[in-house]
């Protein structure tokens, strides 16, 4: 009869259970010498794969990640992407009554690829229900209007294609909308004008 299967994982973990009889059993048995043996070559990968998951990368892996993905903005430790030069900036005002005790800032530069990443950060009350959308509008005609996005809770970030002139379309709008609308809803939460930075 040989050794109980859960008595040699035990001994393969290391651990010290069963009688004298049973681990002379399982030296002296080729069948159950072999089992325990495999049984402790999967612990071992077990516990050698646990260590490399838990060890810290060498910052050259980190480095070979951010080369293969240039595609994606970078980001720095607060979330920030990382632009090389600030171009325009926007502090934001509340249009309607609703919002009087609404904010936010915007900032508008190029990243390490050439892409004009425009930053927003909303500080408001933010009702549970929708959700905030982005648009780039027209200086003089605010009707026509380019959307850039939805925000995540509070913020967002998007690329702005160099094709949208930003001499026209210079004012930024972050609306309240319903989920589903494609349409600027009319509620604006805070408004502001893209300036050149300082």
């Amino acid at each position: 009869m040989h050794t109980d299967p859960e008595l040699l994982a035990l001994l393969a973990l290391g651990e010290e259970v069963g009688s004298e009889a049973d681990r002379e059993h399982v030296r002296s048995c080729p069948v159950c010498a072999a089992e325990l043996a495999e049984l402790q070559h999967v612990v071992t990968l077990a516990r050698g794969a646990a260590d490399l998951a838990m060890s810290d990368p060498d910052p050259r892996v980190w480095e070979a990640i951010r080369t293969e993905i240039r595609g994606v903005p970078t980001q720095s430790p607060e979330g920030a992407v990382d632009v090389r030069e600030l171009a325009v900036h926007a502090r934001l005002t509340p249009v309607a009554a609703g919002w009087s005790a609404a904010t936010g800032d915007a900032e508008l530069g190029t990243d390490a690829q050439g892409r004009r990443v425009l930053q927003v950060t909303l500080h408001a009350d933010l009702p549970a229900a929708g959700i905030r959308q982005a648009w780039l509008l027209h200086r003089t005609d605010p009707s026509r209007r380019q959307t850039l996005g939805i925000l995540d809770g509070r913020h967002g970030l998007w690329t702005v294609e160099h094709a949208i002139d930003l001499d026209e379309f210079g004012i930024l709008d972050i609306s309240q909308q319903s989920i589903g609308s494609t349409e600027h809803s009319g509620d604006t939460i805070v408004r502001g004008e893209l300036v050149p930075a300082a």
